[in-house]
């Protein structure tokens, strides 16, 4: 007798798209409200890496992978994975769908997969997957401000080896999902005071799937206090800001806009490099430096003019209305002035209806021969 699940390799390739399938996609009619992640579109783009070089990414119809379980993935965490948008052209000529600065999220795409021991994929191919797979499910980018089709790119450690060693065969993944804005409200923030999101050294700066499941028992509090997001702070001193557990932070004082340097501890978040970029549009000072939690909640209880919010591809821009933590602490935020008009301008870029700087909006260019199947 064999014995199964002897092979090296895990991960198998689903079939191509039946001849027709993308036709049939044109006369969808989505769900109001979409929510967010919810509603899967029925096409992914796909690829293996294997014998030391990538597959041309091509399109499956969405549906299970074949995974052995001991596929390194779910045992050793070797996984990551991008958020972004293809968001419907408004301007006034309409046209294709929109990317949102897709060339830095396939640089920190490869960032994440170099701190994780993954292969690189060449930035063309990958905007060229996104550009393939939007396409095809052009029917599926919402018409209404702020929605979108959200994207998420992933790679996983394929091998099937239960050895405490790097995959040599990796799955990268695209799939797509039409949904609202992650937050349509302010939200509310707790502070958490005891787990840590990052440490120096660690996986904080990059888009490794395990630091969102670290997040999940620190959540528990939010539920039980009706809190939206954690605010963490760093692991040290547990002191100063660093972000949310989906969102950089940033705040404002009067005219100084500022938000946690960069560090091996905090993602660099695209939606918080446009907003350096586009602050000083509004007449603020930008600056970024540490953020104290007692100088923060200090300023907020004397009364000061003081704004809190974050920011991220899924909310786009949130305003904090509420700041809680264990100890009873209830701090009020009523001013939300400047995160709604950094939204409201990041939307007109994301939508087309104003201009922007190069590279911000990119224009899905219909595929000459086609989408491959």
């Amino acid at each position: 007798m064999s014995l199964p699940f002897t092979s090296p390799s895990s991960a198998t390739a689903p079939p191509p798209l039946p001849s027709g399938f993308a036709e049939g996609l044109k006369d969808v009619v989505l769900p109001d409200p979409l929510g967010f992640g919810k509603l899967m579109a029925p096409v992914m783009a796909i690829a293996h890496y294997r014998d030391g070089s990538w597959e041309t990414p091509r399109l499956a119809e969405l549906g299970p992978l074949d995974l052995a379980p001991h596929t390194q993935a779910l045992h050793y965490g070797q996984a990551i994975f991008e958020g972004m948008k293809a968001y419907r052209n408004l301007g006034t000529d309409g046209g294709p769908p929109l990317l949102f600065r897709p060339y830095e999220h396939a640089r920190r795409f490869n960032r994440s997969a170099l701190r994780l021991g993954m292969p690189e994929i060449d930035e063309r191919v990958f905007v060229s997957a996104l550009e393939e797979l939007v396409t095809v499910l052009e029917p599926f980018v919402p018409a209404r401000r702020g929605q979108s089709l959200y994207l998420r790119p992933t790679m996983f450690g394929a091998t099937a080896d239960l050895s405490v060693v790097p995959s040599t065969e990796f799955c990268f993944v695209v799939l797509a999902t039409p949904s609202d804005a992650f937050f349509t409200t302010p939200v509310s923030a707790w502070i958490e005071r005891h787990y840590s999101r990052a440490g120096a050294g660690g996986t904080g700066c990059v888009k490794a799937a395990g630091n969102y499941a670290a997040s999940f028992a620190a959540a528990a509090p939010l539920r039980e206090n009706g809190f939206h997001q954690l605010l963490w702070l760093d692991a040290v001193e547990h002191r100063y800001l660093e972000e949310f557990t989906a969102m950089n932070v940033f705040v404002r004082r009067g005219d100084l806009l500022y938000t946690p340097p960069l560090s091996d501890t905090i993602l660099a978040g695209i939606t918080r490099d446009s907003l350096l970029t586009l602050g000083p549009s509004l007449g603020l000072k930008m600056e970024e430096r540490p953020v104290d939690i007692h100088e923060l909640t200090d300023a907020i209880r004397a009364g000061e003019d003081v704004e809190v919010f974050g920011c991220g591809t899924g909310a786009v821009v949130a305003p904090v209305e509420l700041i809680g933590d264990e100890t009873g602490m209830r701090l009020p935020l009523p001013s939300q002035e400047t995160a709604l008009e950094l939204r409201g301008r990041l939307l007109d870029i994301q939508h087309g209806t104003t201009g922007a700087p190069d590279g911000w909006q990119h224009t899905v260019a219909p595929l000459p021969d086609g989408p491959q199947a």
